[in-house]
């Protein structure tokens, strides 16, 4: 006989853990306990199959659960009679908190079962889905300290709740019609909202009437309406005051995104993960969907339900209730176990290895749902953060929306939709939010405890403890004060959750940033050292992070950051270490006319670009389609200003020049949101078009005034895109043609970037023998730019490194200061 003491640390609580375990005892015949503690949790396990315990659970945990170590001692026997799950331990240490999950087969194959007592239940539940961080209190993971604590649970559910046996037991959010939370629905008439009876079937009636809901989803709400309705997305972006940024759509399967959208086998797997991001995907040529919902773009984000609600908005049986005509897809016996795992409705076996199904799931039902697309938007104002609070929604989207359906489940942790890309088959984040955060980032080594405060655009947090990164979701733009709000929130959330108290914070070089003065007063206060960091390098550095390197050449594409020499950098070749940084190559600057009124309105970085590569040539400006839309007497303020420093800042911002390449050739004038002209400029590149060395644009790299870094001079690309567009506008051909002329010189820029890119790793290789390189910053969230620049580096015998667990763009900051902190602080 053998006795083990076994500590398991990871997401190991809310995830059905402790059941596995229970049942993996009994099935193997061996006695002694199972806890969660405030570190993981505890196990002690006695008996003649010990080992073969330990291996079932190290290969074949509870599908939620992610096991990051298992720390064994042997004891001496102590004679256990039985096995049990006894009361949870809070002691010093920290345990990882789980992500929200969409809902899981059972728990929807029972959603729409009429016999079931949760028969189209908006809040169904078990131990395999729902939701996890959002009504986290605190930790060990238990009912008290969820947002669920006030709901008593009936005999019913509090039976299944203390079965070892059932799937729902110790499932935190369990609840049922008789004693959960409940949804309501509230109807603007005049400035009295009127509570109507029958909430989902009345929610369902006003969206297909053109109406605009809020909608109180797991994290926050939604701004939800017809996406085929014109009229209705329209209204929608006019009342949100969202100008062109793209809204996020939801469809009920996969095959109906395929109405609008290509989805190949590798988006279609990341759709359906448990995780349900929204999506970036392309367009089909004929969508047949507003262009309102995402202007000048060739993707759509698209989402699948995540919730009971999401599904009942979809498929709620018409007739009354009536469901008749509601089965499951294929009423054959062939049909429905191609959708869903046969297992009986309230026992699970535990201890068998999960069989992830939720690619079944994508075309759940026969009955046609009542719509095939929504838009599922953040309830937000401007940049606000998500709104969360009843009552706080009720006053401000009370201009927005026509209607609210609400719930009564509070949102302790509120947390955005993540967005994502497919690359190299694998999740490439846009916005790393639900069903991610707060998914820890594992470091090769233990590192103090410490803060990256983030940048200012597109702000995360980052808390190392031990060898583990706490990301924070994303927070947004530091620009307002419900935002600053947010983030205080958040990391005292976190700080609590993982016993955590850093020794020193790291924060951007950037003097007037909201982070840095945050950042600076919050060290003020603690009485820890701050350190101020250049903000490329950390781009860089996050990159170090992720792959567990202390050294790496990197490159760093981004629209705006403050440089140590005071300028706007943005196209940064860095050889980074630790301790410093080499800036060894970047753009040549352009003035931006007017500052920050340039970022806005790319027609000024576009007279920039004119006036630098042909001098102030009205007569060529004028065959120019910016002609159109500034006036002459504004050109010539803007040119004048140009010449003046102090009103016109240089940048050497990837950012910019796309920026002004998208204006100079008539795609976009005006930037309404961030990164718009250079979405649009990406998004005339044709499917199917790849790299090309030959079709690039001329291009110099010179030695700077300094000396110290390579300048890459793109005056001859600029005088030849010039070229090319008016060659595209002076033909007589038809509206086709001139577009496919357009979209061959966005492909040539493109290409342009990646030859320069190609041209300076061999010069630089040569002298720092590197084999690897990281790609960081927004701008290579341009899916042609990354997916061939990756292509291209490995055919040039390169190994790319590119982001994993977190953003390109300015939410990897973070995760750079606190490694480069964390580090120099243990060094």
């Amino acid at each position: 006989m053998k006795r083990l003491h076994i500590e398991v640390k990871g997401v190991v609580q809310g995830v059905g853990f402790r059941p596995f375990v229970y049942n993996l005892a009994q099935n193997l015949n061996l006695k002694g306990f199972v806890t969660n503690t405030s570190k993981g949790v505890t196990i002690e396990i006695e008996g003649e199959r010990v080992e073969e315990f330990i291996s079932k659970l190290q290969n074949n945990p509870p599908p939620l659960a992610k096991i990051y170590s298992i720390k064994k001692t042997e004891l001496s026997p102590n004679n256990y009679k039985t096995f049990e799950i006894i009361e949870s331990i809070d002691e010093t240490g920290f345990t990882h908190v789980s992500e929200d999950v969409s809902i899981c087969e059972d728990c929807l194959r029972e959603l729409f079962t009429p016999t079931d007592r949760r028969y189209l239940y908006p809040f169904i539940n078990c131990t395999n889905c729902g939701p996890r961080y959002t009504i986290t209190m605190k930790v060990p993971y238990d009912r008290p300290n969820t947002t669920m604590a006030v709901f008593k649970m009936c005999p019913e559910c509090l039976s299944e709740y203390k079965d070892p046996s059932n799937r729902r037991f110790h499932a935190q959010p369990n609840a049922c019609p008789v004693c959960g939370p409940q949804v309501r629905l509230f109807v603007k008439e005049g400035s009295a909202l009127t509570e109507i009876e029958n909430p989902i079937p009345e929610a369902i009636r006003l969206i297909k009437e053109g109406k605009i809901l809020a909608i109180r989803g797991l994290g926050g709400f939604h701004l939800c309406c017809d996406a085929r309705n014109e009229d209705a997305v329209k209204e929608l972006r006019k009342r949100k005051k969202r100008s062109n940024k793209p809204f996020a759509l939801m469809s009920p399967s996969v095959e109906a995104i395929e109405k609008f959208c290509f989805v190949s086998d590798e988006e279609r797997k990341i759709l359906i993960s448990l995780m349900r991001p929204i999506v970036l995907l392309r367009k089909k040529p004929q969508c047949n969907l507003p262009e309102a919902l995402a202007t000048n773009n060739a993707y759509l984000g698209f989402m699948l339900p995540y919730t009971p609600l999401h599904y009942l908005l979809f498929y709620y049986p018409a007739k009354g209730g009536d469901s008749s005509s509601f089965s499951l897809l294929g009423m054959t016996e062939e049909g429905i176990s191609r959708h869903f795992v046969p297992r009986n409705e309230s026992k699970t076996d535990t201890t068998q290895p999960y069989k992830d199904n939720s690619a079944l799931r994508s075309s759940a039902f026969s009955l046609q749902p009542h719509f095939d697309v929504l838009v599922m938007t953040s309830g937000n104002i401007s940049e606000e953060p998500i709104i969360t609070k009843n009552e706080e929604a009720l006053e401000k989207l009370n201009n927005v929306a026509d209607a609210f359906l609400i719930h009564n489940r509070d949102i302790f942790m509120r947390v955005d939709d993540s967005v994502v890309r497919e690359l190299e088959g694998r999740i490439y984040f846009i916005r790393r939010a639900r069903g991610f955060v707060p998914k820890a980032i594992f470091l090769k080594e233990e590192l103090p405890e410490v803060l990256g405060a983030g940048a200012d655009l597109k702000n995360t947090f980052t808390l190392i403890k031990s060898d583990y990164a706490i990301m924070s979701q994303h927070i947004g733009d530091m620009e307002n004060l419900e935002t600053i709000e947010f983030y205080e929130e958040v990391l005292n959330n976190l700080k609590a959750v993982y016993r955590t108290e850093p020794s020193a914070v790291g924060h951007d070089l950037h003097p007037m940033y909201f982070s840095t003065s945050w950042a600076k007063d919050y060290a003020e206060k603690k009485c820890i050292p701050a350190f101020a960091l250049q903000h490329h390098y950390c781009h860089i550095a996050s990159l170090m992070a992720e792959h567990g390197l202390d050294e790496l050449f990197g490159i760093a594409f981004d629209g705006t950051g403050y440089g140590t020499d005071g300028t706007i950098w943005g196209s940064e070749f860095l050889y980074c270490t630790l301790k410093d940084f080499q800036r060894l190559a970047h753009l040549r600057p352009v003035s931006l006319p007017g500052g920050e009124n340039a970022i806005k309105e790319c027609s000024r970085i576009a007279l920039s670009l004119i006036d630098d590569a042909f001098g102030e040539d009205m007569d060529l400006i004028k065959r120019l389609s910016l002609y159109k839309v500034v006036s002459e007497e504004k050109i010539r303020q803007i040119l004048k200003i140009k010449r003046i420093s102090q009103f016109s800042p240089l940048s050497s911002g990837m950012g910019r020049l796309f920026d002004g390449v998208s204006s100079l050739i008539g795609v976009c004038h005006y930037n309404t949101h961030e990164a718009e002209a250079a979405i649009a400029l990406e998004s005339l590149i044709e499917q199917g078009m790849e790299f090309s060395e030959r079709d690039c644009y001329p291009f110099e790299l010179v030695n700077s005034l300094e000396g110290e870094a390579l300048v890459i001079d793109y005056n001859l690309m600029i005088i030849e895109i010039v070229r090319d567009f008016l060659k595209s506008e002076a033909n007589p051909i038809c509206h086709s043609e001139r577009k496919r002329g357009i979209s061959l010189i966005s492909w040539k820029f493109h290409n342009t970037i990646i030859k320069i890119i190609l041209q300076l790793i061999e010069h630089f290789r040569a002298k720092f023998g590197f084999d690897k390189v990281g790609l960081s910053g927004g701008v290579f969230q341009n899916v042609y730019l990354v997916r061939e620049t990756i292509k291209a580096l490995k055919k040039f015998g390169i190994k790319p490194l590119y982001h994993i667990n977190t953003p390109s763009n300015d939410a990897c900051i973070s995760l750079g200061q606190a490694y480069i902190v964390g580090k120099r602080i243990k060094t």
